[in-house]
């Protein structure tokens, strides 16, 4: 998915940052047999679950691993809006190798 993409190094991104549903990251030097090291990555979307306001799910949307769960990632503490922060990407993925995907 290259599109035009931006990648941003989470590690760069302010704790504080907020992120929606939809949210794409890349996970890069994930170890997988590619020609070119570029291809070397997972790609997950984060998506709400259906009745649930306290997480939402860390998804891989893009490879043989589809739609399988890297994590649960725990939402702010705030009623009027389903958000991630920097921080609890940061906790659950790292930020070695790991990059916010901001489209155009």
């Amino acid at each position: 998915m290259e599109y035009n993409d931006q990648l941003i190094p989470l590690k760069e991104i302010e704790d504080s940052h907020e992120f929606w549903r939809g949210s794409r990251f890349r996970q890069y030097k994930v170890g997988l047999k590619v020609a070119h090291e570029k291809d070397d990555y997972y790609e997950y979307m984060l998506i709400s679950i259906p009745g649930e306001y306290n997480f939402m799910l860390l998804s891989c949307v893009e490879g043989y691993k589809a739609w399988n769960t890297l994590a649960k990632v725990k939402t702010t503490l705030d009623n009027k809006k389903l958000i991630v922060s920097a921080k609890a990407m940061k906790y659950c993925m790292g930020i070695e190798n790991t990059y916010f995907v901001r489209s155009h």
